[in-house]
């Protein structure tokens, strides 16, 4: 009896001892916390005191051990980043000076709904994606809090679209490349590249998604020569040019 007690009291401590071990994985240590906290306010009284800040309390970042506070800038849309320190409170980055990228992310987003919005206005019956060109240099061309305009965009972009058809073909592809080019002619959109994918009915689900892509066909960054010619022998020769690619 007094064996299975002690394998019981045991047994107890090993959960104990792993629970908090979990705990301290995935929550991180109060005390260390404690401390981050304590290094952000004397870091803050020199740093930013331009800026009118608002702060989260401090977590802890379980994929690199970080703890983080997050601040964001009343003032400033963009103006949000983060300070990291270690277990004993030293910084191990400020990401201050990559708040740009927070414009850069809007400018995705934007260009994203102004893809579904050009979809909608051209009454399209597939879906339309808008990104920003593979060479934009973000931080070169955007500036802080920038605005966007879909009459002037700061850079040409890559349309990509996704649409079904009984038996997809190349013929539905250049298809779709057409109405897709139309509808970014009439905007004045400047477009570096299309590209198109079109899926089998039998694959779509109930919500509109595909079940799967294996059975589709797709062609990439097909120049606006191609579309506008109508040029089938072009458009196979990417087509295959790809599956070349895919099938490596």
């Amino acid at each position: 009896m007094k064996g299975l007690k002690s394998l019981s009291l045991f047994l107890s401590i090993l959960l104990i001892f792993f629970a908090v071990l979990i705990i301290l994985t995935f929550f991180g240590n109060p005390i260390s916390r404690l401390v981050a906290e304590v290094a952000a306010n004397k870091y803050l009284k020199t740093h930013y005191t331009d800026l009118d800040l608002e702060r989260d309390r401090v977590y802890y970042d379980f994929k690199d051990g970080s703890y983080v506070v997050r601040l964001q800038d009343k003032n400033s849309i963009d103006t949000n980043f983060n300070l990291r320190f270690n277990s004993f409170g030293k910084m191990k980055r400020d990401t201050y000076d990559e708040r740009l990228f927070n414009t850069y992310r809007r400018y995705i987003d934007f260009l994203y709904d102004l893809g579904e919005e050009i979809a909608k206005d051209n009454g399209l019956d597939f879906e339309v994606w808008l990104r920003p060109d593979n060479d934009f240099d973000y931080k070169a061309h955007l500036t802080l809090d920038q605005d966007f305009d879909a009459d002037n965009l700061p850079s040409k972009v890559k349309v990509d679209f996704k649409a079904y058809a009984e038996k997809p073909s190349l013929d539905d592809l250049m298809s779709g490349l057409k109405k897709v080019y139309e509808a970014l002619k009439e905007r004045n959109i400047a477009v570096k590249s299309y590209s198109g994918l079109v899926i089998p009915n039998d694959d779509k689900e109930e919500d509109g998604k595909a079940e799967t892509w294996k059975n589709a066909i797709s062609v990439n960054d097909v120049p606006e020569e191609v579309i506008v010619d109508g040029d089938m022998d072009a458009l196979r020769r990417l087509f295959d040019e790809g599956n070349k690619i895919l099938h490596k």
